[in-house]
């Protein structure tokens, strides 16, 4: 049976040992959504995950998730992205620092109002742009890292 709901799993956006400033990107991830085939649907909800491995701190920061059709090939900590990378974005999800719930193990935010149309494709490729003052990992021992989680219906 065809689940009208499909997961994309867990995906690191920041890594434990990327040092992301305020205003730098995380490294571009790809999430394949169906092998071997395209597919076009709506992204219906987001799950941001935040955790620590190490000393650092649980974040809960502000920042935009950024979905691109094409990879943009970003590197951690990059501050910016070229026009052409830019043309390939199919959407921004804005994460605001007031949403997160958090204690002292980790933090998680899920938002579900800023669904996203995606064209057929078989992979979507996510870069988390950091707008919080507070860096991940700028400390030695730090490890602390970013993941998400997305949920979709597919149209074709």
């Amino acid at each position: 049976m065809n689940a009208p709901i499909k997961g994309s799993g867990i995906v690191e956006l920041v890594g434990i040992n990327d040092q992301v400033d305020q205003n730098d990107f995380g490294a571009s991830v790809a999430v394949t959504l169906v092998p071997l085939v395209q597919a076009s649907g709506e992204i219906v909800q987001w799950g941001l995950f935040s955790t620590e491995d190490g000393t650092g701190a649980v974040q809960t920061p502000a920042g935009t998730l950024l979905v691109f059709s094409a990879d943009p090939a970003i590197t951690a900590g990059d501050t910016t992205i070229t026009a052409a990378e830019r043309l390939t974005l199919i959407g921004q999800i804005a994460v605001a620092a007031a949403n997160w719930k958090a204690d002292a193990n980790g933090a998680s935010v899920f938002v579900h109002d800023q669904p996203l149309i995606f064209p057929p494709l078989s992979t979507l490729y996510l870069a988390w742009l950091h707008e919080d003052a507070t860096s991940f990992n700028d400390g030695a021992g730090d490890d602390e890292q970013l993941e998400v989680a997305f949920w979709y219906r597919r149209d074709s």
